[in-house]
């Protein structure tokens, strides 16, 4: 739940380990945000992420472990991130791989990676984070994207077209959310 001047109070950070996701975990908990879950893959990033922003004033900081590859693990992660905290006012997909374009190109295995990750994983973490919103009737949906969906160039265009599927399906999934109080902000 919101406090009382629209501060988010809780916030799920998919991709916590990463530059912006812990730079944006660290201006929400400057804009009032008390309780934060970093996940990722990388737990020594995390943990040294937590206890910064617990430096910063959060008052309670998870870190938990996921995988955007592993879809199977997807829903029962979100569970239990739910279980832990309880309502979740922001989910914030800020993971992804650029992958190597030169490799991809040419092994479709690394270009499936980068989709299964960037696209595939991220579209399975958002359906069960979407249900979880709805259930508890409000909450944001925030995904980091990147200007290559629109615009996707030679040097990297798996990946771009990993952004670019994103990029329409969380248009649709905002399209569909309305009147829900769940809300879909593609950046």
């Amino acid at each position: 739940m919101k406090d009382s001047l629209g501060g988010v109070q809780t916030v799920l950070v998919l991709g916590g380990g990463s530059e912006i996701g812990l730079a944006t975990a660290r201006r929400l908990v400057a804009d009032r945000t008390r309780i934060v879950i970093l996940a990722g893959r990388d737990t020594e990033a995390l943990q040294s992420g937590a206890n910064e922003l617990r430096r910063l004033g959060a008052t309670r900081v998870e870190v938990m472990q996921f995988d955007a590859l592993n879809r199977d693990s997807h829903q029962s992660f979100i569970d239990e991130c739910w279980s832990t905290v309880g309502d979740i006012d922001l989910v914030l997909f800020a993971f992804g791989v650029l992958g190597d374009q030169d490799v991809a190109e040419h092994d479709s295995n690394e270009a499936l990676r980068i989709i299964d990750s960037n696209f595939t994983g991220a579209v399975s973490l958002l359906i069960g984070s979407t249900e979880k919103l709805k259930a508890q009737g409000h909450g944001s949906i925030v995904v980091l994207s990147s200007v290559a969906g629109e615009r996707s160039r030679r040097s990297n265009f798996v990946y771009g077209a990993s952004k670019a599927g994103l990029d329409a399906f969380c248009q649709g999934l905002g399209d569909s959310l309305i009147g829900t109080g769940v809300h879909v902000l593609i950046v």
